[in-house]
């Protein structure tokens, strides 16, 4: 699939869109998230655009957060943009550390957590329900989870944004097609380790709600041809403790006795009453 940019959320006064495009890892040709972008009036006209790795993360177009760890926050805007290490990454499948997270703070609850990769975003997006309805790919916020599909998305409207509603900029240099690959196409040398490393994830929990299977199978595929985002991190060697010399050196001879002598001699008798 070619790029493309779709609605995660619109409403009246939010809009967060997604750039979507192949990378080396996809599947079947389906799509990763490249880069998010967030305006509408709730912002007041801003706009907060952030990609992956090997783009950058800007405000209104101009470069913020260049430095790791950094923060920003607009004069204007009552907002709050960190640019940090995460301890866990939203995708339990990502081994690769650090784990670069943007934690996005906006006016009326709006919250967004990034995971940065070297070509693909994971977030989390919290809201509350918007006056006057809201849809997208995050679906309408009725609390009825049945007409959320796919297809009941886009019989309500056209996810695919159209230009003069698009928040990211008109040139856009992420527009190279990437072959679908396969499984089979992974060398044995990784193949398998990946299976072992797999099924131990699987194993352990780490795969939510996701069927075993397909899990495995997943997890597999990203090791193969994810790059260094999915490489699993091995284990420090241990560093063996010598065990401690038993020790030569004689015993001390105890000191003599320094303790005072009690004295021998019989009590003085108490004098006796007149």
């Amino acid at each position: 699939m070619a790029m493309a940019i779709f609605w995660i959320v619109k409403s009246q006064d939010i809009s967060i869109q997604g750039r979507y495009n192949a990378t080396q890892w996809s599947v079947d040709g389906q799509s990763a998230t490249r880069a998010i972008a967030l305006g509408g009036s709730f912002l007041q006209g801003h706009r907060l655009i952030i990609e992956a790795m090997d783009g950058q993360i800007t405000w209104d177009g101009e470069v913020i957060l260049q430095d790791f760890p950094s923060n920003f926050a607009a004069q204007d805007v009552a907002s709050s943009v960190s640019y940090h290490e995460l301890e866990e990454p939203i995708d339990k499948a990502e081994t690769h550390r650090p784990i670069r997270g943007v934690d996005v703070d906006l006016p009326l609850g709006v919250r967004v957590l990034v995971n940065r990769w070297a070509r693909h975003l994971d977030m989390l997006i919290t809201m509350q329900p918007r006056q006057g309805g809201q849809d997208g790919h995050c679906g309408n916020f009725n609390f009825d989870e049945d007409d959320d599909t796919l297809q009941s998305i886009s019989s309500r409207m056209s996810l695919r944004v159209v230009a003069q509603d698009s928040l990211f900029p008109t040139a856009s240099l992420d527009t190279t097609d990437v072959p679908e690959r396969n499984i089979s196409e992974c060398a044995p040398s990784i193949q398998e380790p990946a299976r072992a490393e797999c099924e131990e994830k699987q194993a352990s929990g780490d795969n939510g709600a996701t069927p075993a299977e397909s899990f495995i199978e997943a997890c597999i595929y990203d090791i193969c041809f994810g790059g260094e985002d999915f490489v699993p991190t091995p284990a420090p060697t241990p560093v063996p403790i010598p065990a401690p010399t038993p020790s030569t050196t004689p015993a001390p001879t105890p000191s003599p006795s320094t303790t005072p002598t009690p004295a021998t001699n019989p009590p003085t008798p108490a004098p006796t009453p007149a």
